[in-house]
């Protein structure tokens, strides 16, 4: 998936950069291998682009809590003025551009309590390519995170669906691949 967000240049090198030298010097994260049966909790971070993608991200919710699993989802706006229809969803957290630092941290609460939560899984829906949800996903305390195939490799488990940016299939291969493991 490529880059939709433009930020400007040197904001983001900078940004870019204090990530890059937080996550070197190292976080209290433990990685621990785990499978969806073992799983209670698990954390959903996703970009949203339209309304269809807050239906996917519900139903893919719905499939988590019938295995009796607990579900935290988050959700990135990249606008500066998000619509209020995303705003009072319930059970969804968001930020936006708004919500963001000079270097683009995200700071709002929804986010910073995202970030140091420890779920047993972390699952990004294809939100990686933004620097606000990519330092989320670096700077999470998840066990264990889950993500496709990307340059940046935050990822405990990658998954390569060539190509194939269909949020349904890429989520039956995460669901698929985590159930395997034991």
């Amino acid at each position: 998936m490529q880059i939709t967000k433009k930020y400007n240049p040197i904001k983001l090198k900078v940004a870019q950069w204090s990530l890059r030298r937080s996550v070197k010097k190292g976080t209290n994260r433990k990685v621990k291998v785990c499978s969806l049966d073992s799983a209670q909790t698990v954390g959903i971070l996703f970009a949203i682009d339209d309304r269809k993608t807050l239906d996917k991200v519900r139903s893919m919710l719905k499939k988590l809590q019938q295995n009796n699993i607990q579900t935290y989802a988050l959700g990135y706006i990249p606008v500066s003025k998000p619509d209020d229809f995303y705003l009072s969803q319930k059970g969804f957290n968001f930020f936006s551009d708004n919500d963001l630092s000079f270097f683009l941290a995200p700071n709002n609460e929804a986010a910073i309590e995202f970030m140091s939560a420890e779920f047993d899984i972390l699952i990004d829906l294809y939100s990686e390519p933004y620097f606000p949800t990519n330092y989320i996903i670096q700077k999470s305390n998840a066990k264990f995170k889950v993500g496709c195939t990307c340059e940046s490799k935050p990822f405990d488990l990658m998954i390569d669906v060539q190509n194939n940016t269909n949020a349904d299939y890429y989520f039956e291969q995460v669901l698929h691949y985590l159930e395997m493991l034991k």
